[in-house]
């Protein structure tokens, strides 16, 4: 049995004359620059198909980056009030610790204060600072008056006492008016 001519049999056919240009040199040469020409732009032409088609690749991964970028930021500003809201929270318990703080310095000052108060004595104006302490007060009696100035220089929590203002008093039950600042030492 025969086999058909394409089954391995390479048979050209050529229905023009032979010229001796195919077998010189440069034929030679021009014959095999156009078969390699040809085949570098089929392989030139493959890869300009395969990169467009790749380019469509990219394109949809772009797109769906994008959505995924837009859902991500949609989900991002939906925490943001969540995120106020939690940096307010911590501002407020920030103020809340500092009152506390300073309420429970001034709560020492006072009780201190009330320590050292003689019956007859009551106070129209306290004005406590972190570091000072001012008061304006009335006494209904001279003794009282020594007794106070006595317990206040005693009292560790007090230094540098001053007297501003030391008068007598025209409000009823009231013999002397003063106002005295003091700065607050370590132990309030």
């Amino acid at each position: 049995m025969k086999l058909p001519a394409f089954f391995g049999h390479k048979k050209s056919i050529n229905l023009l004359p032979r010229d001796s240009f195919e077998n010189s040199t440069l034929g030679v040469i021009l014959e095999w620059a156009l078969v390699f020409g040809k085949w570098a732009v089929i392989l030139t032409q493959l890869i300009v198909m395969a990169a467009f088609l790749y380019r469509f690749t990219l394109d949809r991964t772009l797109t769906d980056l994008r959505k995924s970028i837009t859902s991500d930021v949609m989900i991002i500003k939906s925490y943001e009030q969540v995120e106020r809201d939690y940096m307010l929270a911590q501002k407020r318990v920030v103020t809340a610790k500092d009152a506390i703080k300073s309420q429970n310095q001034v709560l020492g000052i006072i009780a201190e204060i009330a320590k050292i108060t003689p019956n007859d004595l009551w106070y129209d104006k306290i004005n406590i600072t972190d570091t000072s302490l001012n008061m304006t007060a009335y006494v209904s009696s001279l003794s009282g008056f020594a007794q106070f100035m006595t317990m206040i220089q005693k009292n560790p929590a007090f230094k540098n006492i001053r007297i501003a203002k030391l008068e007598t008093s025209s409000t009823k039950g009231a013999q002397i008016q003063f106002e005295i600042s003091t700065t607050l030492g370590s132990n309030k």
